[in-house]
């Protein structure tokens, strides 16, 4: 006989499991942003609170779509390019049906950041964590505050783009390459970095299968996000590489990682203001997450996992790319990418990951404090 339906009580008790603590999480770490703006003044709950330098150039692609000139028209050098071809087009495009539904632009830009971040929030909690019992709890809370927490929250791509990241884990994990791909191209059309992810998920499709076919899935499709980036500015724009040329004046040339590393630490060893204290806090911070994930995967070598190699490779890759850029990258919004590394973590005491989530949630309103003073771009 066919097993007996699910009773619709079991069902929605299923349903709150799943979407309940996600939900407390998201609206905690929502709070404590929230208690940052006020504690300096700031209306958190006004939509404006929440933009900041880049964001006006997502909301201007939302509205009146791509722009790219000389910079002479704005009096800089000739030779330069300008505009906003920088900025990736996935969150402008989904806030395109909102404002056109008369919300106003910086409102949408809010509420789907927010969404975004709640949806990583639900995902991560029922694809990995749910079953980990306490440890689930405070990798998800980790999650939550994360470095770089307060731009999952502001008009930024930044929830969206870890959204991808985290169905791009999803699809590893199971084995559904396409899913991983699609992730992928999602990150790659919302982030400048975001391409990246097509490594880690082509290794591990070809080390889980052994076959080229789940590698091309799993990284081609999310390659093609970047690829699709440059054609639409071929087609609005007239110039493929029209974002490479508007970023070459921040990202003058590549760099040692190490160099740049200590460059952005150095503060936290001299009587220096506290922006540039915190944000060398934060670099350390991170530093040592990646630090101790890649330990807890070598600890758990004997025991190989295709997610565990897909998540030591996309920490390392989102952390150490900015590092090679150089001058000209905000480490403090970079480092919110390097979130796969909660994935390796999940196996550590819970004393100390405790101890961890106390400090990234001190992190956070601290850095948030410095967003909404207008400290952080």
């Amino acid at each position: 006989m066919p097993p007996a339906p699910k009773s619709g009580v079991a069902l929605a008790r299923r349903a709150i499991g799943g979407l309940l603590p996600p939900a407390l999480v998201f609206a905690a770490a929502r709070l404590l942003l929230a208690e940052a703006g006020r504690a300096v003044g700031v209306d958190p709950w006004r939509a404006l609170s929440w933009e900041r330098f880049d964001s006006v150039h997502y909301l201007a692609i939302a509205t009146t779509g791509y722009e790219y000139f000389s910079c002479e028209r704005l009096g800089g050098r000739p030779w330069e390019a300008c505009g906003n071809a920088a900025w990736f087009p996935f969150y402008p495009w989904l806030l395109r049906p909102l404002i056109a539904l008369g919300i106003a632009p910086e409102t949408a830009g809010v509420w789907l950041a927010g969404l975004a971040a709640l949806g990583m929030l639900v995902v991560l909690w029922n694809s990995f964590v749910r079953s980990r019992g306490l440890r689930g709890w405070l990798v998800l809370t980790m999650a939550a505050v994360f470095p770089g927490a307060v731009y999952q929250h502001a008009i930024f791509p930044t929830s969206l783009a870890l959204l991808g990241l985290v169905l791009a884990a999803v699809g590893v994990a199971r084995g559904r390459w396409a899913l991983a791909g699609i992730a992928g191209a999602g990150v790659a059309l919302s982030y400048v970095t975001g391409v990246l992810v097509a490594l880690p998920s082509s290794v591990a499709a070809l080390l889980r299968t052994r076959a080229l076919r789940p590698a091309l899935l799993a990284g081609g499709i999310a390659a093609s996000g970047f690829l699709a980036v440059l054609a639409l500015h071929q087609l609005v724009l007239g110039h493929w590489d029209a974002f490479y040329w508007v970023h070459r004046k921040g990202f003058p040339a590549m760099a040692r990682p190490l160099d740049s590393f200590l460059a952005v630490i150095d503060p936290a060893f001299h009587a220096v203001n506290h922006r540039h204290r915190m944000i060398a806090a934060q670099a350390i911070t991170v530093a040592a997450l990646v630090g101790l994930g890649l330990g807890m995967a070598w600890a758990r070598r004997r025991r190989p996992e295709v997610t565990r190699a897909w998540a030591v490779m996309a920490a390392l890759t989102f952390w150490l790319f900015p590092l090679l850029v150089g001058r000209g990258v905000s480490l403090y919004r970079s480092d919110a990418l390097v979130l796969p590394v909660v994935l390796l973590l999940i196996e550590l005491p819970w004393p100390l990951l405790a101890a961890l989530v106390i400090w990234l949630v001190i992190l956070a309103e601290q850095m948030a404090r410095l967003f909404f003073l207008g400290h952080l771009l």
